[in-house]
């Protein structure tokens, strides 16, 4: 599927019309589960919260996240902090969002097998490019485009980073807002994308969007639609890709 979107961007280019490609950061370029680790091993460093959930944080030093947790409940549980003690999980609740939504964690995300690969084979086809996300430009937007210089991702007249205005912003409204208003702009537009809610969204106002699920991990709110393709990595030359 991969290669065929490789295909038909250099056919839409050789026609000289234009084809946008379109990617959502977290979960979809990028395993934000790493991020998360960090943070939560980061609390357990504090003395203050040492000293204030020593037998919380004794069991938080050997947190591990997965690529398919969601937040961190599901590490948490797995660690043996399952919710019995509320002004703990308030606490570190409070910790994770606080540094999850900011600049200072982004460094330790790693990316998907092959994304960056992909994204330059899309340059390189004659594709522009939209990083579309649901960061918001005032806590996220210095550090995401630190980040994506520093992987090598495209940023240029043709490779866009589209951050939300302001934290406030319902991310499947802007998501969906921002392609219809570029719609009319190209012959053909594909959209990478983690989370069923914008998908759904999405899919009443943009049909001939071309989606494609990343199946890596969601809010659980909705199910992606079924009739999408749905990929896990960006690995070219595979069996269907």
């Amino acid at each position: 599927m991969l290669e065929q979107i490789l295909d038909n961007i250099r056919a839409i280019t050789q026609q000289g019309e234009k084809s946008l490609v379109v990617f959502d950061l977290d979960s979809t370029l990028f395993d934000v589960s790493p991020r998360v680790e960090r943070i939560l091993l980061d609390f357990a460093a504090s003395p203050f919260n040492q000293k204030k959930f020593p037998e919380q944080v004794r069991l938080l030093k050997n947190i591990k996240t997965l690529r398919t947790d969601w937040g961190i409940s599901g590490a948490l549980q797995r660690a043996g902090l399952d919710g019995a003690h509320p002004e703990f999980q308030e606490a570190v609740r409070a910790y994770w969002q606080k540094h999850f939504f900011s600049n200072h964690y982004l460094q330790f995300d790693s990316l998907y097998e092959g994304a960056l690969e992909f994204v330059l084979e899309v340059e390189k086809a004659g594709a522009h490019i939209a990083y579309l996300t649901g960061r918001d430009v005032e806590r996220m937007g210095v550090g995401s485009t630190e980040i994506m210089h520093q992987w090598g991702f495209p940023l240029n007249e043709r490779a866009h980073l589209v951050l939300k205005p302001h934290r406030s912003m319902d991310d499947a409204q802007f998501k969906t807002d921002w392609l219809i208003e570029n719609d009319k702009s190209f012959k053909k537009i594909y959209f990478f994308e983690n989370e069923p809610v914008n998908l759904v969204h999405l899919e009443q106002f943009c049909p001939h969007v071309e989606m494609i699920f990343f199946e890596s991990t969601h809010s659980g709110k909705a199910e992606a639609p079924s009739k999408l393709p749905r990929i896990m990595n960006y690995l070219l030359h595979q069996k269907g890709s």
